[in-house]
This record gives C-alpha cells, sequence and structure tokens, in this order.
C-alpha cells in the first residue's frame, strides 16, 4: 500500500513538474520574442530615425535661413537638445548670429519665428514607429 501511495505521488508530482516547466518555457518564450523585437524596433528605429534627424534638421535649417535672410528679420528662438542645435548650428554659418538657444529636455528642436513655429518632431514619428514594430 506503501509503494503504490509513493508511485501516485511520483506520478502527480512529475505531472506536476512538467507543468510548470511548460509554463515557464512558454512565458520565457513569449519574453525572448518581445525583447528580440524591442531590440530590433530600437535597432531600426535608431538607424531610421538618424536620416529623418538629418532630414528634418536639413528643413528646419533652410526654414531659418529664409527667414533670417531678411536683413529685419526678428530674433529667432530655438529651443531643444543642445546636440541638435549644434548640428543646425553648424549648417546656418553666419546666420547663427539672429538665433536666441534655449536649452530643453527631448528629441526635438522648435523653432520660433514671429508667429511662426516649425518644429523637427523627430520624437512623435520614433514613437510611432516603436508601435508600429512592437
Amino acid at each position: 500500500a506503501h509503494a503504490e501511495e509513493a508511485r501516485v505521488f511520483l506520478e502527480s508530482f512529475g505531472a506536476d513538474i512538467g507543468n510548470a516547466v511548460s509554463l515557464r518555457i512558454d512565458a520565457m518564450e513569449v519574453r525572448v520574442t518581445d525583447l528580440v523585437s524591442a531590440t530590433v524596433a530600437r535597432i531600426i528605429g535608431g538607424i531610421v530615425s538618424d536620416d529623418l534627424q538629418k532630414r528634418s534638421l536639413e528643413a528646419l535649417a533652410g526654414a531659418v535661413r529664409g527667414a533670417v535672410g531678411d536683413e529685419e528679420a526678428v530674433r529667432i528662438a530655438v529651443r531643444g537638445p543642445l546636440s541638435l542645435f549644434e548640428t543646425l548650428k553648424a549648417s546656418l554659418g553666419p546666420r547663427i548670429a539672429n538665433l536666441d538657444f534655449i536649452e530643453a529636455p527631448g528629441f526635438d528642436l522648435t523653432v520660433t519665428i514671429d508667429e511662426a513655429v516649425f518644429e523637427t518632431r523627430i520624437a512623435e514619428w520614433s514613437a510611432t514607429l516603436s508601435e508600429v514594430l512592437s
């Protein structure tokens, strides 16, 4: 009788362990898939975002050049991360004298000329891309 109870216990215990291991493997597969997807999204997002960042800054520099080409242009306010401002500054050359820079956290530059506001909108685009790739 004791041997029979031990056999039933071991079979039950083995089944419980098998179910637990199977559940953990399923959970690990989901986790690995999620991690790989997130990593690929970051890698692709970084590559695409670099190109988008370059094009956005070029377009923004063009808008600023047009505004400061007028000798009577008002001051132009630029707000955003220093790294993006440095890239913009390099492409503007001597026109930079018309700009007032305010460092701010984030991924976008905002340029205000009179009442007009221009933005790179890189953060919004990157967030949308991450959602699509997730």
